[in-house]
């Protein structure tokens, strides 16, 4: 924003006492909060990525996502969702950019993005995001996972709707070896199960120790089709992926990394900009 000749203002989140709830004694309606700050900026970015705890203090996934969508019902500024347990968008653009950028045309490539081992606990939120803008654009998408690591169940249907619309297949794989078999584009990246949300977080890491062969390697690559490695960083070497694969000549990463400036850039302007100052470029 500031790139573009804006000012940008980062609020303390810790004070500004907001409530997705609408009753005495909780804190400042998010209405309120939507209604005022549109009086003051003209664009707004929100990012609760990690998970989100109701007012009983349970963690609830999907609640992040759920806060931006009613901030933005009550807000006439544009909002962008910049990070939430389930999705990440704006991640994605840079993502779908680069594979673009290597591989032109992706209509039909395919796509692999597995679970892999790490002790850091993350969320759905590039996974998803990212097999989802890749079915978009008419790629295979395979999503593999150790049993019990599934996707939230709305956003893999959407995944399944967009491949069937333009023709591709959409599989879940629990074998991230055979699931590796002529891939274009490898993505691997650790995410917690759906139990997370009930399990202590020590539970989780034991659970997740049992699969620390899930990892990108170059013996797994030599099963792709000369794939593209791909992932958001940071990316946990050693566990996730091998240094000599992150290091490799088909990892794309910093160029990934890049895009994400200029793709943000690109995403501000065309929200922001009078349209006919958008006919002038």
């Amino acid at each position: 924003m500031e790139q573009l000749g804006g000012f940008v203002q980062v609020p303390d989140p810790g004070g500004l006492r907001l409530s997705i709830e609408e009753k005495p004694g909780v804190g400042e309606a998010l209405k309120d909060t939507a209604k005022v700050t549109d009086r003051y900026v003209d664009c707004v970015g929100i990012r609760l990525s990690g998970p989100i705890a109701d007012k009983n203090g349970v963690l609830r996934p999907g609640l992040g996502d759920a806060v931006t969508r009613k901030y933005a019902k009550f807000s006439k500024k544009p909002v962008i969702n910049l990070a939430c347990d389930m999705q990440h968008p704006t991640q994605a653009m840079a993502d779908i950019m680069v594979v673009k950028e290597n591989m032109g045309d992706l209509k039909g490539k395919r796509f692999v993005a597995h679970w892999a081992y790490s002790p850091i606990v993350r969320h759905y939120t590039s996974i998803q995001a990212d097999a989802l803008i890749a079915a978009t654009y008419g790629m295979n998408v395979t999503v593999a996972y150790p049993e019990g690591y599934d996707l939230d169940s709305e956003t893999e249907s959407l995944i399944r709707a967009e491949c069937e619309k333009n023709g591709q297949k959409f599989e879940i794989s629990h074998d991230f070896k055979s699931a590796a078999e002529g891939a274009d584009v490898v993505f691997p990246r650790t995410w917690v199960s759906p139990n997370f949300y009930i399990h202590t977080r020590e539970e989780e890491l034991r659970i997740a120790a049992q699969y620390k062969d899930w990892r990108l390697t170059e013996d797994l690559m030599k099963r792709t089709n000369n794939a593209c490695f791909i992932h958001v960083m940071p990316f946990d070497r050693g566990n996730e992926v091998d240094n000599s694969v992150a290091d490799g000549p088909n990892s794309l990463v910093y160029d990934q990394a890049e895009n994400l400036l200029h793709v943000r850039k690109a995403f501000l302007v065309s929200i922001m900009a009078d349209v006919s100052d958008l006919e002038k470029i």
